[in-house]
């Protein structure tokens, strides 16, 4: 019975060091770094606009979408959204349509091309959120 005893006694000691160690290692753990947030997107209204043709009226027809990991970034963009569809107005507005169909042969390029007139719009309008990408959802050069 002594015997049966110290064993029990030995297996509880051993548990309760077992459990110890455990809470001891999960509190003094290093904090695990948080995980990149998923993206946030902000579709803009479709926008047209006529692009010069010698015979015919023609017209450039974009569908973007803005990407930002920042969710106060939604909101301004709601705001800013006449900014920005007036900076897409200056950027394509005496582009003619073979200019337009060359362009839109290198998406990246444009893409860049409108994120950096769009951020360089929201600094000059004292707006400190900037856009990390623009998408082109779609485009159509009539």
């Amino acid at each position: 019975m002594k015997n049966l005893l110290l064993i029990i006694a030995a297996l509880l000691v051993a548990i309760a060091a077992a459990l110890g160690g455990i809470w001891y290692s999960n509190s003094t753990a290093a904090p695990v770094p948080a995980t990149e947030s998923r993206p946030l997107f902000h579709p803009l209204e479709r926008f047209v606009i006529s692009v010069a043709h010698e015979h015919h009226s023609r017209y450039l027809v974009l569908e973007l979408t803005l990407v930002t990991s920042d969710a106060q970034v939604l909101a301004v963009l709601e705001e800013a959204a006449p900014l920005l569809r007036n900076a897409l107005v200056e950027q394509f507005a005496n582009t003619s349509h073979q200019q337009a169909r060359q362009a839109f042969q290198d998406i990246t390029q444009v893409q860049q091309s409108i994120l950096e007139r769009f951020n360089t719009t929201l600094r000059g309008n004292k707006y400190s959120q900037q856009i990390e990408q623009v998408l082109i959802t779609n485009v159509f050069i009539q």
